[in-house]
């Protein structure tokens, strides 16, 4: 099997982790490239990922022109998603995205329309599926370990401290903190929800499946911790399907909850949690039996599908029509927190919202 030349967008924190990846796959795939403003910042990637191999570019588009990257990895701020995958792929190049997909839903269409004409591969770079206790939730579920499913509450909560400090993040080397373009509405998109809480709406998608359609959203967001923030750190939205099941997501840079839980779903015949150590399975009336799980680096483990689907051809698990969908529901959560109401969800993933909003006759 020929090795995938990779390009990195961004050698920021979150491309630590990537790296880590991409390193772990040293048969199937090679650093040739990364691109960051920081040039600092993209030589320390470089070293510590590729041995300093990797070429290192100060645009999106230079590392595109190297004709060695067949595939990009997308690990810059928010607003630069879109444009980094409508680019990539019109240069015939596969990619895998940081969350979240985009900030509007302008993004999600012209990215779906750019990535079906060019017939590239995309996968959303969704680490939280690959968590062992998400994996094994969904396959009890799938075998009807739980009966009727009634409720999924996904939680994506830690106490952040960055966003008031705005400090550099440990062992990232010179350039811009990660904190100080979250703190910018026009960099960031939105706020926690669009942020750290898109892993807890993914991840919700994910365990009620694909046959679960959602059909209307309510939120409520808060400034708890960061009040200086220009948006939310916290976030509760509900989310409700048509066959009745409801969905939860708390989200939070404000705080943690007990256990560290990741997910807790309950049903007719018991109920299920799972953190990234272990799963719970408790039937109705009985004592819960609680199974402990080796952690993984879930970024590993996602690199390792994303070269299984753009080398093997394999079923993408975090693919386009997942991401839209979850822009789709934060969208709409956003709009529900500003308006104090129930939104509803368009059956297409790549409405926005507010159309049915205007629709009704209620701007």
């Amino acid at each position: 099997m020929e090795r995938l030349g990779v390009g990195v967008l961004g050698a920021g924190g979150i491309a630590r982790h990537h790296g880590q990846g991409w390193a772990s796959f040293p048969e199937r795939a090679a650093l040739v490239a990364v691109a960051d403003v920081s040039e600092p910042r993209a030589a320390a990637f470089a070293d510590r990922f590729a041995a300093g191999a990797a070429r290192r570019y100060a645009s999106i588009d230079e590392l595109l022109a190297d004709p060695e990257v067949q595939a990009v990895d997308i690990c810059l701020p928010h607003h630069l998603h879109a444009g980094a995958i409508v680019a990539a792929a019109r240069a015939g190049k596969a990619s895998l995205c940081e969350k979240p997909l985009g900030t509007t839903m302008a993004d999600a269409a012209e990215i779906a329309a750019v990535l079906r004409d060019a017939g590239v591969p995309f996968m959303m770079a969704h680490n939280q599926r690959f968590q062992p206790s998400a994996i094994e939730a969904r396959r009890l579920l799938a075998e009807g370990a739980l009966g009727d499913v009634y409720l999924v509450r996904s939680i994506e909560a830690s106490q952040q401290r960055g966003p008031t400090t705005g400090e550099l993040p440990p062992d990232l080397a010179a350039g811009e903190s990660p904190w100080v373009w979250r703190g910018d509405p026009n960099r960031m998109g939105g706020g926690e929800l669009l942020d750290t809480g898109w892993h807890g709406v993914y991840r919700l998608l994910a365990l009620v499946g694909p046959d679960e359609r959602p059909i209307d959203v309510s939120a409520a967001l808060a400034r708890c911790l960061h009040r200086g923030l220009a948006a939310e750190d916290t976030g509760l939205v509900v989310v409700r399907f048509a066959s009745g099941l409801v969905g939860e997501v708390l989200t939070s840079w404000a705080f943690a909850m007990p256990g560290d839980r990741q997910f807790e779903i309950a049903g007719e015949l018991g109920s299920l949690a799972g953190s990234e150590t272990g799963i719970t399975h408790q039937l109705h009336g009985w004592p819960a039996t609680e199974r402990p799980l080796a952690p993984v680096h879930t970024f590993t483990d996602e690199i390792g599908h994303f070269l299984d689907v753009v080398q093997r051809g394999a079923r993408c698990l975090a693919p386009f029509a997942e991401g839209a969908r979850a822009l789709q529901i934060i969208r709409a959560a956003y709009r529900s927190a500003a308006d104090g109401r129930v939104i509803p969800l368009p059956v297409d993933p790549l409405v926005d919202p507010d159309d049915l909003v205007v629709r009704s006759g209620v701007a």
